[in-house]
């Protein structure tokens, strides 16, 4: 798919003296690959996003770089929303500083949980790519340090208040197995993170059970255990009869064995170009429905001049094409009828 293959050639140029090199050569194969320069730096900012979220240093030193090759090559107006999240980036460094340094003397963020450990990015949303959307349970720890780090932001910048997303955070996690103590370090998503917490109350949890617990959906449970499970800290075994998912705790160090190229890296916080295609495309989805239900029948350019007129968020922006292989979809998935000049819902 194009979003790998546009990641693969990022990460062959972000060494900053390879870019330097060879950045003509690098930004023409990604156009070719991606087909024109808009698409390019919708996806370079999707890329970009992703790096920026999943960091959990403050160096951004080279994607500053980058940025400002790429600048010279497009003009500062094509990437401006990409400076904006660079400096949301040094904004959040200091701001978080700032916090610290007014709390700790009155001890009150202090007292909340707030350590040198702990982080947080403060996102100008509007010039970000779209961001998953989720929730999971945070410990009680983590929700103290939020709400006294928020009272404190609004202080400083009142009127200004902070919305939370604390799926999209990024965790550094220490597990010891064994006698000896033998610890292994991970990278992970919060959710990653709740769910293998779950394993110190006890060793062995049904699937259900453990999506409840970590505060996930239950259909996330094995995605978000992947990560475990390939990395040999999990076992998750299914059973014959009654094909019911349970998961254990490896204990012992000896028998933890990471599958050969496992995957075992953090959830992506940053929504591909396809995957919010089809998220709008689940809102198109439901105003042609109501269209075909309240006037029962309409032609193909009739949706496409209502769908223009009516679907503001998302904007509608798709070609009669586009559209048109859309009703197909639903035609093919049983929701709408078509007899070669208008488009109807389905009876039952």
């Amino acid at each position: 798919p194009v979003p790998i293959q546009a990641a693969q050639l990022f990460d062959a140029a972000s060494g900053v003296n390879v870019f330097k090199r060879a950045s003509r050569d690098i930004v023409a194969a990604l156009i070719d690959v991606l087909g024109n320069k808009d698409y390019f730096i919708k996806e370079y900012k999707m890329i970009l996003a992703e790096r920026l979220l999943s960091k959990v240093d403050d160096d951004i030193d080279d994607e500053t770089r980058i940025l400002e090759l790429l600048k010279l090559r497009f003009g500062a107006n094509s990437l401006r929303d990409c400076e904006v999240m660079l400096k949301d980036m040094a904004d959040s460094k200091r701001i978080v500083a700032n916090i610290r340094n007014l709390a700790r003397p009155r001890g009150g963020l202090g007292a909340a949980g707030l350590d040198r450990d702990f982080s947080a990015v403060i996102l100008s949303e509007l010039f970000w790519p779209p961001l998953f959307e989720g929730a999971c349970t945070t410990p009680e720890a983590v929700d103290s340090a939020l709400q006294a780090f928020g009272s404190q932001y609004k202080a400083l910048k009142a009127p200004r208040t902070l919305h939370w997303k604390p799926h999209l955070g990024v965790v550094d996690l220490e597990l010891c197995f064994g006698d000896d103590e033998e610890a292994k370090e991970f990278t992970v998503s919060v959710a990653q993170a709740m769910v293998i917490s779950q394993f110190e109350q006890r060793l062995t949890w049904r699937a259900n059970d453990l999506a409840a617990a970590a505060g996930i959906a239950a259909d996330q449970v094995a995605e978000k255990a992947a990560i475990w499970v390939n990395s040999g800290i999990l076992r998750k075994r299914t059973d014959k009869v009654t094909r019911e998912v349970t998961y254990e705790l490896v204990e012992d160090p000896a028998e933890q064995q990471e599958r050969p190229n496992a995957c075992t890296r953090p959830d992506l916080a940053v929504m591909s170009q396809e995957q919010l295609m089809e998220a709008n495309m689940k809102v198109y989805e439901s105003y042609v429905m109501g269209m075909v239900t309240n006037l029962e029948s309409l032609p193909l350019q009739k949706i496409h001049n209502m769908l223009k007129m009516f679907v503001l968020e998302p904007v509608y922006d798709k070609t009669i094409e586009e559209l048109e292989a859309f009703l197909a979809k639903l035609v093919n998935d049983g929701k709408l009828t078509f007899d070669g000049i208008v488009y109807r819902k389905k009876k039952n």
